[in-house]
């Protein structure tokens, strides 16, 4: 618990913006390499998965000398955390965002624009808020079960589950170019990050609007990741306000489910959820630091 502290304060303090930036930049241009519309869906799926064999074996090689070399190898760990979560850069960029999209909107949507996938140039201040909120529901949950996984099965899951998360967001099967290639990527982590995407949603339906939250819960299976449609559906019902709809990837319009209710998301409702969502990481991190204490105290 010390060291995932020490890599959450170090995120928040520094957060590894560029490096993360070029990391998925990485992994894009070296998945291009491999990726191409001559090539067949089933040479794309292998082609996808062997490429990340070849990544994490390499990687957890690499990690184990450093840890046999190094003088302070516990220092490794929170250092290789540092280098996955998002929450530094998030609580950067999204009040400021938040703060720019009454007035702003153009800096906000360039704000955001790093964050997403999705084209903000288009974006109307409902499309801000919508974006904002979906960006933070979703890199905070992948935060979580980031870390969720490091207390789970320690450092080397934790690096699965982060070439996993970079690798989605690298090759995004929401683009045509990469459905095929980022099959299996996107699959595994799927599968890593179903539980703590649950959790997580459970969490947020101990607020006011629980029952909203609660009658929104089965919109979850109208995503294509029903985990995340889960969390999407019960963070925005609880602030009585929806999530989902249309988007742009490419300039095509991109039909999406709406989930939550059928209020417009605004700046209040906006703020509402995220700070729902940062007292609900504070809620699981004072329990395992309590789980972690009491033993102490009582052995």
């Amino acid at each position: 618990m010390t060291l995932l502290s020490i890599a959450i304060l170090l995120s928040l303090l520094l957060p590894a913006t560029r490096l993360q930036q070029s990391l998925t930049q990485g992994l894009m241009q070296l998945g291009s390499r491999l990726n191409g519309e001559r090539y067949t869906a089933r040479y794309l799926h292998v082609a996808g998965g062997a490429l990340l064999l070849c990544l994490l074996l390499p990687l957890m090689a690499t990690y184990w000398s450093l840890t046999v070399l190094s003088p302070w190898p516990a220092l490794l760990e929170p250092l290789l955390l540092w280098c996955c979560l998002d929450l530094g850069r998030l609580s950067r960029a999204l009040p400021l965002c938040l703060q720019q999209s009454s007035e702003q909107t153009p800096l906000a949507r360039l704000t955001l624009a790093p964050l997403c996938l999705r084209q903000t140039d288009p974006l109307s201040s409902l499309g801000l808020h919508k974006t904002l909120a979906e960006v933070a529901v979703l890199r905070l949950a992948g935060d979580f079960a980031l870390l969720c996984w490091y207390l789970a099965g320690g450092i080397y899951a934790a690096l699965l589950f982060a070439l996993l998360r970079l690798a989605v967001q690298s090759w995004p099967r929401k683009l045509v170019h990469w459905r095929a290639f980022g099959l299996l990527p996107s699959v595994l982590y799927r599968a890593m990050a179903w539980l703590p995407f649950q959790v997580l949603a459970l969490t947020l339906l101990i607020y006011p609007g629980s029952l909203r939250a609660i009658k929104a819960w089965p919109q979850g299976r109208l995503w294509a990741f029903p985990a995340s449609g889960r969390l999407l559906a019960v963070a925005a019902a609880g602030v009585d306000a929806g999530l989902g709809g249309p988007r742009r990837y490419t300039d095509a319009t991109d039909y999406y489910p709406k989930l939550g209710s059928k209020n417009y998301l605004n700046a209040v409702s906006t703020r509402a959820l995220l700070w729902r969502l940062v007292i609900a990481l504070l809620f699981w991190l004072s329990l395992a630091w309590t789980l972690m204490l009491v033993p102490l105290f009582h052995g």
